[in-house]
């Protein structure tokens, strides 16, 4: 099971792209502009940048 940190609110002023399952973009946009299921999701992995990519996973999907 991969390790989860905080939630995606928790990065503030940035333009984010929510990922999911290493493929799937969720969101791309502002954090304070995300839909509350986005905001609550927790993060594995965050590759900070112009954009940060904010990496989460499916419980299913872990192996």
């Amino acid at each position: 099971m991969l390790k989860t940190y905080g939630k995606i609110d928790s990065f503030k002023k940035m333009d984010i792209k929510v990922i999911l399952n290493d493929h799937d973009v969720l969101y791309e946009g502002k954090v304070e502009d995300a839909p509350s299921n986005i905001k609550e999701m927790r993060y594995s992995k965050a590759l900070l940048g112009n954009i940060t990519e904010i990496y989460v996973y499916d419980q299913d999907n872990s192996q």
